[in-house]
């Protein structure tokens, strides 16, 4: 940033890089401790372009469902979620066969299958609610730097560039992160040689 250019600190007990499914459903999860929080995200929210938000298919283990049940979520998700009620297991090529029954863990389903587009619209419905919570939208981070006691984040964003200091730092935006890579986090990644091809289909 333009070291002439005025830019305003603004402190933040937690700081989320990345809106998307794991950042916007923590900052729903931090809403009930009272804590200064701010979203940053590079595209906005309701851009049809928005790639946390597409066509594709959630799995959702009943586990998961429990924990968006207390974050007040699933109550904005269920009418569109499906239940897993088998899970049918086969390689290609190969007669055999496995069929996994939720019954035999003492349940009635695994889980739900949601779309993201779906998720997103309920997250997004949730956090708007959420005060104290503040959002850098569209914005995107230009450099980080580690304190002692806190980090400061530089944000580019429409409008005024804004530095932001926060106790703590949640790098929540995807596989090639930024924030991973400017703190120098090694990945490790493996190729599987394997395609998918999903799809939805409607009635």
């Amino acid at each position: 940033m333009d070291s002439e250019q005025q830019i305003v600190t603004t402190d933040y007990d937690v700081a989320i890089v990345g809106g998307g499914l794991v950042g916007a459903s923590l900052a729903c999860a931090l809403s009930p401790l009272g804590l200064r929080v701010v979203l940053v995200e590079a595209v906005s929210f309701r851009a049809a372009s928005q790639p946390s938000y597409d066509d594709r298919t959630l799995a959702l283990s009943a586990s998961s469902c429990a924990i968006l049940e207390s974050l007040g979520l699933w109550r904005l998700l269920s009418d569109n979620a499906t239940p897993i009620r088998e899970i049918h297991v086969r390689e290609l090529d190969r007669p055999g066969r496995v069929v996994m029954s939720p019954a035999e863990l003492g349940l009635d389903r695994f889980g739900h299958v949601v779309e993201a587009r779906v998720f997103g619209a309920a997250v997004m419905e949730a956090i708007a609610a959420i005060e104290g919570l503040d959002f850098l939208c569209p914005a995107s981070v230009a450099g980080i730097e580690v304190l002692d006691d806190a980090v400061e984040i530089d944000c580019r964003g429409e409008g005024a560039d804004r530095r932001i200091r926060a106790a703590l730092l949640v790098g929540a935006d995807g596989a090639n992160s930024f924030v991973r890579e400017s703190l120098g986090i090694d990945a490790e990644r493996h190729d599987y040689g394997q395609t998918a091809v999903i799809c939805n289909i409607t009635p």
